[in-house]
């Protein structure tokens, strides 16, 4: 089962995007030039709610010119660092990617759901990524999200860092984080962008 282990913090401004992406540490551990990916993604649910209450997300993302669908399982949480199941396939729209999914091992309750799902939030931000090779031997790759969570007219500025592994062991990343975190001043989010965009949704 594919699983996706990540950390996530937020950036107290714009101001310290450069620092970071241009740290020592960082930049020694780097695969390969920073490259930029404009994304948009919408974030779907039936109108009672029927996958956030079982805290699984639905999303079909714009990554550049490539159309990616990601299901989401819920996750478990030990301290900063959060994993959870994950499964994703190239599909133009949701409902043909929702097949795809429970072929690659989703929820096959996803198919129940299928006929009635709808676009609850969406985010719209630019990636400015990197694979890292980390001292540990772990390979991880270091994601700043800059743009914003939209639901209807609500807006919230999204200005994030990620760091998510890819192979290995996370003892490596997660001392990056805890490196980055304290010299940048940089806070540990532990909500997920459809969490806060529903978060807006709800609020007055």
């Amino acid at each position: 089962m594919p699983t996706e282990i990540e950390v996530k913090l937020r950036l107290p401004g714009e101001w310290v995007i450069q620092p970071v992406l241009e740290d020592a540490r960082v930049t020694a551990c780097m695969m390969r030039e920073f490259s930029e990916t404009e994304m948009e993604a919408e974030y779907y649910d039936t109108d009672q709610g029927e996958l956030s209450d079982r805290q699984w997300s639905l999303r079909l993302r714009r990554e550049g010119g490539v159309s990616v669908a990601a299901c989401k399982t819920a996750g478990t949480r030990d301290g900063a660092m959060f994993s959870r199941s994950e499964w994703q396939v190239n599909a133009p729209d949701i409902e043909s990617a929702v097949p795809l999914l429970v072929d690659e091992g989703a929820p096959g309750a996803l198919l129940l759901l299928a006929g009635r799902l709808l676009p609850r939030c969406s985010s719209r931000f630019t990636r400015t990524a990197a694979p890292l090779s980390l001292p540990d031997g772990s390979t991880a790759e270091l994601a700043l999200d800059r743009g914003e969570l939209l639901a209807g007219e609500k807006r919230e500025e999204l200005l994030e860092l990620e760091l998510e592994l890819l192979t290995g062991e996370s003892a490596g990343m997660l001392e990056l984080a805890a490196y980055l975190e304290i010299k940048y001043a940089l806070s540990k989010e532990y909500n997920s962008k459809y969490a806060r965009a529903l978060r807006l949704i709800r609020s007055r």
